[in-house]
């Protein structure tokens, strides 16, 4: 039998396409052990099967190309062990981003279940929530274009890791001044809450731990007004006081639900005796 097979029968042989076998040869990672001068036709050999099969392994494993054709060129037990420890480090952080999106995800269809459930709507409450980091830009901020302006800016000072569109975890504060003044149409600062590890920042900043008087309600910010009356008329009534800006998130929003008949907005005021 000859020992010789074109790049169409290695292709079918080795389930590799035909394009990536000649992708192999022209960066040098593997090249055929015969080109016919005439034809250009490559031909590859049994002897090179198993270094196939390593190179379609690592790949499997999502080691670099470069990574590669390095072992190739040395050849050495070490650094094949060292090559797969890298990417063993790699494929653990990767699994822990997942996991954390795997969080976020969840957090975010429980808040959707909720929301649809409709349960405690329109029903103020107190919660206990533990402290929040977030990403806060400090900005005096009027609704309507502006509001949407200060969110493209803090996104764009974070980065795309923290990117809160998807997540909805975006919220703005309104200052205990401007609350005792019935001023709920200007916010003091826009934020993102942060799910994940988090690196410094100048932006990096807590919702403190403590009870929150909280309300949900059917309508988007622009519908609060009446909301936050109703909740701080709820918090006197309980005989407590106000212990720092208002927190309000807009759970479901248009960009979320077509209906406006739909929209939830959260308002929590921080609360204490």
């Amino acid at each position: 039998m000859q020992n010789r097979f074109s790049i169409g029968e290695m292709s079918r042989l080795m389930n590799v396409p035909i394009k990536t076998l000649r992708y192999y040869d022209e960066i040098g990672l593997f090249k055929p052990v015969e080109v016919n001068r005439d034809t250009g036709y490559r031909y590859y050999s049994t002897e090179q099967f198993e270094q196939l099969d390593i190179i379609k392994y690592l790949r499997l494993l999502g080691v670099p190309l470069a990574e590669i054709a390095a072992h190739f060129n040395q050849r050495r037990v070490e650094s094949f062990l060292q090559l797969l420890k890298r990417q063993q480090r790699s494929i653990d952080e990767k699994i822990c981003e997942l996991e954390q999106t795997r969080r976020k995800f969840g957090s975010r269809i429980a808040e959707l279940e909720t929301a649809l459930g409709g349960d405690g709507l329109g029903t103020p409450l107190i919660k206990a929530y533990p402290e929040r980091r977030i990403l806060q830009l400090q900005a005096s901020i009027r609704r309507g274009p502006e509001l949407e302006m200060q969110v493209r800016k803090l996104e764009k000072l974070i980065g795309g890791k923290h990117s809160p569109i998807f997540i909805g975890k975006v919220g703005f504060t309104v200052s205990v001044a401007n609350l005792r003044q019935e001023n709920f149409q200007e916010y003091n600062s826009v934020f993102i809450l942060v799910e994940d590890s988090l690196e410094e920042s100048s932006l990096s900043v807590t919702l403190p731990a403590g009870d929150y008087a909280c309300l949900r309600f059917r309508g988007s910010h622009n519908d609060s007004t009446e909301s936050y009356r109703q909740l701080i008329s709820f918090v006197d009534r309980q005989g407590l006081h106000l212990n720092g800006e208002a927190v309000e998130r807009a759970i479901v929003d248009e960009f979320i639900s077509g209906d406006s008949s739909r929209y939830l907005t959260e308002i929590q005021l921080p609360v204490c005796r």
